[in-house]
């Protein structure tokens, strides 16, 4: 298994587009009820503090996605 787990994760424009970012998070960082249910409050929580501040005010989260890996480039 890796040391990260990565998420999709769509954040709700205020003119209602949808932007979507990756996140790559190490998995010890993380409890494992929020890796298992990321879109309950208090989880969504805790990957927003992890979000970018450019991404924090795009909006709220909608949608988190675990993904499989993410390679930079």
């Amino acid at each position: 298994m890796s040391e990260y787990v990565c998420f999709l994760i769509t954040v709700l424009m205020e003119s209602d587009s949808l932007v979507t970012c990756a996140l790559k998070v190490k998995s010890d960082d993380l409890s494992e009820d929020c890796i298992g249910y990321p879109m309950e409050e208090e989880n969504k929580a805790t990957l927003w503090d992890l979000l970018p501040p450019h991404v924090q005010s795009i909006g709220k989260i909608v949608e988190v996605k675990e993904i499989f890996e993410v390679h930079v480039v």
